[in-house]
C-alpha cells in the first residue's frame, strides 16, 4: 500500500496594512491557520484589496482582492464573497446617503441604477425607509424580476432624474453623462458605487454642481471586522475546495 502525504497549508503571511486583513488574521487563527512575519516559511500570502504591486511577486500562492495577475487568487471573484460583501456595501451606502444629504430617506424617491448584487441588497435595505424605489436596468428578465419585488423600473433610454432625492449608481460604464446629469436637481445626492471607471462623468458633474459622492471600498471603511471575517472564510473555503 502506498500512503499519500497530504500537505495542508497552515502557515501564512498577512499584510495587515489593510485593516480588513487585521481581522481576517484573527479569524484565520480561529480556523487553525498560523500567521508568521516572513514569506520564507509561509504556505501562502494574504493581502488586502488593491494591494501594492511589490507584494504580488511571490512564488507561493497569493490571496488578494481586485487583482488580475498570474499566481494571484482574487477572493473578490468568489461568488459567496461577492454576495456577502454586497450587503456590507449596501449598508454602508445607506450610511453615506444619510450623512451627506439634507433629505431624510424616509418616503424619499430613490433611484438605483443597475440590478446586480449590490443593487439588490440596496433595494432590500432601502425598503425599510421608502416604498418609492425605481430601478434603472437594461435586461428584460431582470426588469421582470425587479418588478415582481415591488420596484418600479425604467430603461436607460427613459432615464430622467428630476424626481429623485437619492441616486445610487452601480453600473461601471457611462450612465450619467451630460444629458442625464442636467436632469438631477441641485438638492439631490448622487452616490457612485461602481468600480473603476464608474458610471458618472465627473467633469460634467462638477460643471453642474452635482452633489456627488464617490464611495469606493465601503466595507473596508465602515465594517472592516465583518469584511475581514468574510475574507478569512472565503480563503479557507478556496484552500479546501481547490486543494491548495
Amino acid at each position: 500500500m502506498v500512503w499519500r502525504v497530504i500537505h495542508i497549508k497552515k502557515f501564512y503571511m498577512p499584510d495587515t496594512s489593510d485593516k480588513r486583513i487585521e481581522y481576517a488574521k484573527k479569524e484565520l487563527e480561529k480556523l487553525g491557520y498560523i500567521s508568521i512575519n516572513n514569506s520564507d516559511n509561509a504556505d501562502f500570502i494574504v493581502l488586502g484589496v488593491n494591494p501594492e504591486k511589490e507584494y504580488l511577486n511571490y512564488i507561493i500562492p497569493v490571496f488578494a482582492g481586485n487583482v488580475s495577475k498570474k499566481g494571484v487568487i482574487d477572493y473578490t471573484k468568489n461568488e459567496i464573497f461577492a454576495i456577502k460583501n454586497a450587503y456590507l456595501t449596501a449598508e454602508a451606502a445607506i450610511s453615506v446617503a444619510i450623512n451627506n444629504s439634507d433629505f431624510s430617506l424616509i418616503n424619499s424617491p430613490v433611484l438605483i441604477c443597475g440590478y446586480g448584487r449590490i443593487s439588490k441588497a440596496l433595494k432590500r435595505y432601502l425598503e425599510a425607509f421608502t416604498n418609492d424605489i425605481t430601478i434603472c436596468l437594461r435586461n428584460p428578465q431582470q426588469r421582470a424580476h425587479a418588478e415582481s419585488t415591488g420596484a418600479k423600473t425604467i430603461s436607460f433610454d427613459e432615464l430622467n432624474c428630476r424626481e429623485y432625492d437619492f441616486i445610487f449608481n452601480t453600473v461601471p460604464h457611462p450612465v450619467f453623462n451630460k444629458k442625464e446629469l442636467k436632469t438631477i436637481k441641485k438638492e439631490a445626492l448622487l452616490i457612485e458605487l461602481a468600480s473603476f471607471p464608474g458610471g458618472v462623468d465627473k467633469h460634467f458633474a462638477d460643471y453642474y454642481k452635482i452633489n456627488l459622492i464617490t464611495a469606493g471600498g465601503l466595507p473596508g471603511k465602515y465594517s472592516p471586522q465583518s469584511a475581514g471575517e468574510i475574507v478569512a472564510h472565503t480563503i479557507d473555503n478556496l484552500i479546501k475546495e481547490e486543494g491548495l
